[in-house]
């Protein structure tokens, strides 16, 4: 646990080039990524800002950026997203706050309109790539496919036919036609930090898993619930939505579904696996910067990296 002393943090608001640096202020944040069709969300709590720079930061910005980790090991960003609400008050005579919520990819989520025709013959990549990379009618720019994804979308259509049987016209929000591809080709699609991110259903994001136990920052026992497997850490940027962490089996207590007042349902919540690797979910990070918290909590499901793994080496976006 020798890197994961001597906390850092950046908060950074800004518009296009124009920012503003918030890093040398407290604050304290929560914030939530998951994998699922829905913007991601930050709060955020900025302490004893002056009454110009918050007027500034009221009028003049619209993005956040958050990064947190420590001095001499994993540090890197958490949260990337669009400004949606303010407010301000005290929370006793000598400390005021101006909080601040946002959301990831939100005018993606909620105004990319696609109108676009496809030719016969596409293969499922093919029509995945056109969903994403559209322009949307009303002048939303697309979001760029997640730089580690290479792959994870050549084997779509599996077992199904490969390519469109006839030409296809999509007209609509851009979140169902991915959502609706997602679904019939066994993946799971969702924006995070402004990247397009698809994984397959029994797959898992590219990259080394993120080891959670005792001596790398495991807080408490993970326990397996109807949910998944949960559990807290210390704050760890290196954890991503649809990537993988390994805990140990013997550190995750086994909660039956009778215990949360199911009587009927099998004895067993959620699966475990002896190899220990699981893919997360969802991912809550905590902080302040002059305080206690600095913790992730994830909810996460078995995998099977032999099994899966096929899905991780295969050819890269074309």
């Amino acid at each position: 646990m020798a890197n994961q002393f001597g906390r850092q943090a950046s908060l950074i608001v800004s518009t296009g080039t124009q920012g503003l640096d918030l890093s040398e202020m407290r604050f304290k944040f929560q914030t939530r990524n998951a994998d699922e069709q829905a913007p991601n969300t930050l709060y955020v709590r900025i302490y004893n800002l002056a009454d110009s720079t918050v007027k500034t930061i009221q009028k003049e910005f619209t993005t956040v950026t958050l990064q947190a980790g420590y001095e001499n090991g994993n540090y890197g960003i958490i949260f990337s997203g669009t400004i949606k609400q303010f407010a301000t008050g005290r929370e006793r005579n000598i400390d005021s706050y101006l909080d601040v919520w946002a959301a990831d990819s939100d005018e993606f989520y909620n105004f990319s309109v696609i109108g676009l025709s496809l030719a016969a013959g596409q293969t499922p990549q093919q029509v995945i790539q056109a969903i994403q990379s559209a322009q949307s009618v009303n002048g939303v720019a697309p979001l760029p496919f997640a730089t580690d994804a290479s792959g994870l979308i050549a084997g779509a259509g599996a077992g199904t036919a490969q390519t469109l049987s006839r030409g296809k016209t999509m007209f609509g929000m851009t979140r169902d036609y991915a959502r609706d591809w997602a679904q019939k080709y066994g993946y799971r699609w969702s924006m995070q930090n402004g990247q397009f991110v698809v994984v397959p259903i029994t797959g898992y994001r590219p990259g080394e898993a993120v080891v959670l136990s005792s001596t790398t920052g495991l807080i408490g026992i993970p326990e397996a619930t109807n949910d998944g497997v949960r559990a807290r850490a210390l704050l760890n940027p290196l954890i991503r939505i649809g990537g993988l962490v390994q805990i140990a089996q013997s550190d995750i207590n086994q909660i039956t579904l009778q215990q949360q007042g199911l009587q009927y349902a099998p004895a067993v919540a959620t699966v475990t696996t002896a190899a220990g690797f699981y893919k997360v979910l969802v991912a809550e990070h905590s902080g302040d910067t002059r305080g206690n918290d600095w913790y992730v909590d994830v909810t996460c499901l078995a995998v099977d990296v032999s099994a899966s793994n096929q899905n991780n080496s295969v050819q890269a976006f074309g």
